[in-house]
């Protein structure tokens, strides 16, 4: 894919409005930009989007499952109060001491700004402590609740304002970035593998899962679903990790770094991931050239591997990964050269010579 497109595609998905739970609008735009590589489609009781690949041929190689997650941290209208403000639910890992003034717009088109007190008004212990999510409104501009409730309403979904911005040297900045290019990357993989030869593919089914409500998990995760109904003989995942690669945070501490390539997980609080895949990554990523890195901790946060792994009678799991800095913020920052880095590998592992 050709810059232009590839940075056409980032920007497309990054700006879509697909909250945790509300996932229709990413839903919508992979089915479309999906249309024509597939052999079937279909949408679990969970809201997971599926897309099924056959090599057309019977080799016992299997059932291979590649997921990334298509939802993003946003916001929920639990309450209108009577002068017009809608209270919010946080859905996600949300920094609340970094929202007051970012400007959201709902899956309705509605726009508004989320408020807090101001910091002028707070009492000292206010301000040393992060702003609580109830203490949280959204302001639209609306005079009272009756006229709020013509355009918004409680249970309304919304998210950060879909702006993408590309920086210097490779470097873009965008809403749900560091999980969205996970969708790209799945997406240019599967026009690859419509062109290439089906017998060189590494499984005889291919299922590429796009994942909900990933960002509101605690200990399940609704990919775990997707993973009981196609039963896959292995799984690789793919998913931003957390890069805080600044001068003053200790190498050990920083997770992941940008533009060192794209990461290799043995370990994280969640699973220890399959040996035989990790060290099958990692000869590849060398035999290609491909710049990869470890992450610095294994505490790094769990993902959906620690589902995947135990779903039927258990999957070989994989994971993946692109550094994303400002992850969970209304503008994440990837680089470019490990987003190529991670479609090379996973590319490598999928389509065998």
């Amino acid at each position: 894919m050709k810059k232009m497109e590839r940075e056409a595609l980032l920007a497309a998905l990054a700006r879509v409005i697909a909250p945790s739970g509300c996932e229709t609008a990413a839903a919508q735009y992979l089915l479309e930009k999906l249309a024509g590589i597939y052999d079937e489609t279909w949408t679990d009781g969970a809201g997971n989007l599926i897309f099924k690949i056959s090599s057309g041929e019977n080799c016992g190689k299997g059932r291979l499952m590649l997921a990334a997650h298509m939802d993003e941290c946003g916001f929920m209208i639990k309450n209108i109060d009577t002068d017009g403000r809608a209270r919010i639910a946080v859905l996600g890992n949300l920094d609340t001491r970094t929202l007051s003034g970012r400007r959201i717009s709902m899956t309705s088109g509605v726009r508004g700004v989320v408020c807090a007190k101001p910091i002028h008004a707070q009492s000292g212990d206010e301000r040393a402590k992060p702003t609580p999510a109830d203490k949280l409104y959204i302001e639209f501009g609306f005079g009272n609740r009756e006229e709020a409730e013509t355009l918004v309403h409680v249970g309304d979904y919304g998210a950060f304002e879909p702006k993408f911005t590309p920086l210097a040297d490779g470097f873009y900045a965008g809403k749900a970035l560091g999980g969205r290019s996970m969708c790209a990357l799945l997406c240019e993989l599967a026009e690859r593998i419509r062109k290439t030869d089906k017998s060189h593919l590494a499984a005889d089914e291919i299922f590429l899962v796009f994942s909900v409500k990933r960002e509101i998990a605690r200990a399940q995760f609704a990919v775990e679903t997707a993973a009981f109904t196609i039963r896959p003989d292995c799984a690789i995942l793919l998913d931003a990790a957390p890069a805080a690669d600044f001068g003053d945070v200790p190498e050990a501490a920083c997770g992941a770094a940008l533009g060192s390539g794209v990461v290799i997980a043995p370990a994280d609080a969640g699973t220890i991931y399959d040996r035989e895949l990790f060290a099958r990554a990692v000869d590849v990523a060398k035999a290609h050239g491909v710049q990869h890195q470890y992450p610095t901790s294994a505490a790094l946060p769990g993902g959906e591997g620690k589902t995947v792994h135990k779903a039927a009678s258990g999957v070989r799991t994989l994971s993946l990964g692109i550094p994303t800095r400002n992850l969970h913020s209304g503008a994440e920052i990837i680089q470019i050269s490990d987003y190529e880095a991670a479609l090379s590998l996973t590319g490598a592992l999928v389509m065998q010579p």
